[in-house]
């Protein structure tokens, strides 16, 4: 199959087929400033990002500011509908406090 290249957006109306048979249907996202308290060691705090029509088991990426804490580390998931979980970890011996800071979040919906 020949390759294409785009240049603007791009919509399908039937969405796209990815190389795993996955159809690609949608893609989300949205953006929220997060304030994390301060998290003690080996301990985590979530905080949530509403992302419209996102639902369980829905891949998620996430955005991380320029400089992200040190000792923390970040995922996200939906953890229920119209809602990703931003996850902070604390991974080093003392507490750790993160920097308020915008996280990006893109919900891409498949079958």
């Amino acid at each position: 199959m020949a390759q294409t290249t785009f240049s603007g957006p791009v919509k399908s109306d039937n969405g796209f087929v990815g190389s795993t048979g996955l159809t690609l249907e949608n893609v989300l996202g949205a953006s929220a400033a997060l304030n994390f308290a301060s998290i003690a060691a080996a301990a985590q705090e979530d905080l949530t990002i509403t992302v419209t029509g996102a639902a369980a088991n829905d891949a998620v990426i996430l955005g991380l500011p320029v400089a992200p804490t040190a000792g923390i580390v970040f995922n996200a998931f939906v953890s229920a509908a119209d809602t990703v979980t931003v996850r902070a970890t604390n991974i080093t011996g003392s507490s750790v406090d993160p920097a308020s800071a915008t996280y990006k979040v893109v919900v891409i919906k498949a079958s």
